[in-house]
């Protein structure tokens, strides 16, 4: 989905850079909103830790079994059916490498985080800068996204194969901030080694925002939903 220029660029250049469920507080802790951010806001009070209940469900739309032959395989067939009806607007963004939190987890296990930037000083913190464009292509630097009109969310989940990636089909504005929705792909042949994936999406603020909340659909009866007032979230495995 395309950005709206005049809203989302403010004139840059730039070409390419998650409501439902049941939401209860469980501790006074606390995380800063997002990736602990404070909202632009630095005398803002900390978000308090929000778990997502059911944690694991069905998808609530059907998924078809895969065509046994090879050349009708579908490699989007987990967001096949999924809606694609989205109220905000957003776009996969390609970025630096980055500092992801399963790399460091101390886990092999099923495992999930979200977390929102609301600041340059944020994504500074998260990625690896240099002086040019992410990937060193032409783009404008992520950090110098207009997060008056954006959030970047760092989506992650692992561990696996790492020919299997994210792929989000629409966005929703919540009272409490975003929603997104999205699968893993399934590509026919899957390479052998085990890592954590994790896409970067740019989605716009809504009038409200404290939080980003996660729906992956994981296979044809599992979908998994995190936020990022949590960190990182392990499930069991199926």
């Amino acid at each position: 989905m395309m950005f709206n220029r005049r809203r989302f660029l403010a004139g840059t250049a730039l070409a390419t850079i998650a409501s439902a469920g049941c939401l209860q507080a469980d501790d006074e802790s606390g995380t800063r909103t997002g990736n602990g951010s404070r909202n632009g806001d630095d005398d803002s009070e900390p978000t308090t830790a929000v778990p997502e209940d059911p944690r694991v469900d069905d998808p609530p739309y059907d998924i078809e079994e895969q065509p046994s032959d090879p050349e009708e395989w579908k490699q989007l067939l987990l967001c096949e059916n999924m809606s694609g009806d989205s109220d905000l607007e957003f776009q996969t963004v390609p970025a630096p490498r980055a500092d992801l939190l399963l790399r460091t987890a101390e886990t092999e296990a099923e495992a999930y985080a979200v977390r929102a930037l609301t600041s340059a000083a944020e994504v500074r913190e998260v990625f690896e800068l240099g002086d040019g464009g992410s990937d060193g292509g032409p783009e404008e630097p992520i950090d110098a996204i207009d997060f008056e009109e954006s959030v970047l969310l760092v989506v992650e989940s692992g561990f696996g194969s790492g020919s299997v990636t994210h792929h989000w089909k629409r966005a929703e504005a919540t009272d409490r901030g975003v929603h997104l929705h999205g699968c893993h792909t399934t590509p026919f042949k899957q390479t052998n080694d085990f890592i954590a994936r994790h896409s970067v999406v740019r989605v716009e603020r809504p009038e409200t925002f404290e939080l980003a909340r996660v729906s992956l659909t994981v296979g044809a009866e599992r979908r998994v939903h995190f936020n990022s007032t949590e960190g990182v979230v392990t499930v069991d495995a199926e």
